[in-house]
């Protein structure tokens, strides 16, 4: 179990206590994650530096985000040839990500954690909150 595991497993364990749910947020907003994105020389339109990938159903966007290479690579299984990935601090995918995408930590896992768009907008937040503090 990772650190971001227990927080989690914590979380469910006291029914989302507010004070364990903003511990699971600060502590993946601190967390250095892994998103799949598009394999180098892949069609890319945009002035980004990658694509993460993006799966789409029934009109939702889920982008997905693991907390370590291992789960990473467990996940992808034989797709992983096909994809690379990056590694960003969740504060950096916050901050980056559209607030419509739903964000999904750990697929395929036991503490699995899906942040709704409504919750991708409270960590964006939170994100403004600590730059805030940081520029004053």
């Amino acid at each position: 179990m990772t650190e971001l595991d227990n927080i989690i497993a914590k979380a469910y364990q006291n029914e989302g206590r507010k004070e364990d749910v903003n511990k699971v947020y600060l502590t993946f907003l601190q967390t250095l994650l892994y998103v799949p994105v598009k394999k180098d020389g892949a069609p890319n339109t945009s002035d980004e530096p990658f694509i993460p990938l993006f799966t789409k159903i029934e009109n939702n966007t889920y982008m997905l985000v693991f907390d370590s290479l291992d789960r990473l690579t467990h996940w992808a299984g034989d797709a992983m040839g096909e994809m690379n990935y990056v590694e960003l601090s969740g504060h950096d995918i916050v901050f980056g990500i559209n607030p419509e995408i739903y964000l999904c930590l750990n697929v395929g896992t036991e503490f699995y954690k899906e942040f709704s768009p409504d919750e991708v907008f409270h960590l964006k937040k939170i994100v403004a909150k600590i730059q805030n503090l940081k520029n004053n």
